[in-house]
């Protein structure tokens, strides 16, 4: 048998998915404020106007109770499931386990069942079937993708990866490998030095700051029946979170969660986190490495999803860095001085830690002229908040953009799963542009006050430095 490469079946997959909604996109750029056309933007989007009329439905099983929220969309003949297992992320393993979160996302579509690894990935290809993993810094998300013709297949051979994993010694060995490869390649790209060096200055030794691929020593030593074991700790009932999306009806699911699920532990018994206890005073740290561009990360605190501050600081980051070439930092770093090709900031919503966090290169001869223009923008957004104008466009703009990020069927389904992980309730979609709607000149300002404070930005660099660093303040 000729065994076809897994990139065709998935390709043809892609495509019918792509297929469902076309989106075009066109802007173009005020002369004066430099803010988005919102009402080009608006008129050359086929999701123009739509709102998400269609509720969600909330789904219990009949027999386990296991919970997941429904998006049903009958326009292909796709379904997606996104689902997770809370708090079962990298900062909760083991100390004398590190990485084995990242191994088991690998392990687990290594074979299943009756199938070996050659045997299990031949037939997702044969049957345009996708099922993933990957280990995030608090949860563990999975998800499927299946034609509606091809969902028994789908659905089995999820159940028998969570039932039946096989985990035998070559492919571990395999996985190992493969494992150990990318950590040796973080230490060769400047980027994931700086991000692994950014995490301990913030949390030191809290699980936070561990490297997510975990330590060569305590990858060599996990076993296959470490992994079964991970998998009966953190993949239980009770910290399972699923979301669906496409052509499916509410008793045909409620069954098929039972049979997926349904052979799971009931209660999980995951290690502990606690939050980390961050000094966010304003401090400075260079790895000094040779490379063609000097690269900065920073961070100050910033608040959860839930917080009665999140929307006023959402619409206040767009306006300073998450506007892409259209913010206040691009403008003055990028378009106005052409000093740097990007830079960012953006709201980390880790569980234990959300924060406020940016980002920006620039060649080493002009990479303290960035420091300092977007410490003063950062100052001028604390001092003098934004304007009236800039906080009714980026309102505009974050309301009319929202319908785009669903585009695909996946996308829709880990939104199912997201408004249960964040408690937004089951008609977030309807009620979420009247929560930015509803965000004040008054409240914009008020957060940036607060939470945009120079003075406890945290900062690290890696580049080319001069032997006496500046302190940049």
């Amino acid at each position: 048998m000729v065994r076809r490469g897994r990139r065709n079946s998935y390709g043809i997959l892609l495509k019918i998915v792509l297929a469902a909604v076309f989106v075009y996109c066109g802007y173009s750029i005020y002369e004066k404020n430099a803010f988005l056309n919102l009402s080009e933007f608006v008129e050359k989007s086929e999701l123009n106007g739509r709102n998400f009329n269609t509720k969600v439905e909330e789904v219990v099983s009949p027999r386990y109770k296991i919970k997941a929220y429904l998006f049903k969309n009958k326009t292909n003949p796709i379904i997606a499931m996104n689902f997770m297992f809370k708090n079962a992320g990298y900062a909760s393993e083991d100390e004398n386990k590190l990485g084995i979160a990242n191994l088991a996302t690998e392990m687990l579509i290594s074979g299943a069942g009756d199938l070996n690894d050659e045997q299990f990935k031949e037939k997702l290809e044969d049957n345009a079937i996708s099922i993933g993993f990957h280990a995030e810094k608090d949860d563990f998300p999975g998800s499927l993708l299946t034609t509606v013709e091809n969902k028994e297949i789908a659905f089995e051979m999820l159940k028998n990866v969570l039932e039946k994993p096989r985990f035998e010694s070559d492919d571990l060995l395999r996985a190992k490998q493969r494992l150990q490869e990318a950590l040796r390649q973080q230490s060769e790209h400047p980027e994931s030095v700086l991000r692994l060096e950014f995490n301990k200055e913030l949390y030191g030794t809290h699980q936070y700051g561990r490297n997510p691929l975990g330590k060569k020593d305590t990858i060599d030593k996990i076993t296959a029946q470490d992994l079964r074991d991970f998998m009966k700790r953190n993949f239980a009932k009770s910290n399972l979170i699923v979301g669906v999306a496409g052509d499916i009806t509410v008793d045909e699911l409620g069954a098929w969660l039972d049979r997926i699920f349904g052979g799971l532990p009931e209660n999980a018994n995951m290690n502990f986190v606690r939050n980390p206890d961050i000094n966010f005073v304003a401090k400075n740290k260079d790895i000094k490495l040779t490379t063609a561009q000097n690269t900065a990360m920073f961070a100050v605190e910033g608040v959860s999803r839930n917080d009665t501050d999140f929307y006023p600081l959402y619409v206040a980051n767009f306006i300073l860095g998450g506007s892409g070439l259209t913010s206040r930092l691009s403008l003055a770093a990028r378009e106005n001085e052409g000093l740097t090709y990007s830079i960012w900031t953006t709201m980390g919503l880790a569980d234990k830690s959300p924060l406020i966090i940016g980002s920006f290169s620039s060649t080493p001869e002009k990479f303290d002229d960035v420091v300092q223009i977007m410490l003063q923008e950062w100052r001028n957004f604390a001092t003098k908040g934004a304007t009236a104008l800039e906080v009714e466009e980026a309102k505009k703009y974050l309301i009319a953009s929202y319908n785009l990020r669903f585009a695909a069927i996946s996308d829709i389904a880990e939104m199912m799963m997201l408004m249960q992980r964040d408690n937004l309730g089951v008609d977030f979609l309807q009620k979420r542009n009247n929560y930015v709607r509803d965000v004040s000149l008054e409240q914009v300002n008020r957060v940036a006050a607060q939470y945009y404070n120079a003075e406890k930005l945290v900062r690290v660099n890696i580049g080319v430095f001069a032997e006496e660093n500046k302190e940049h303040e």
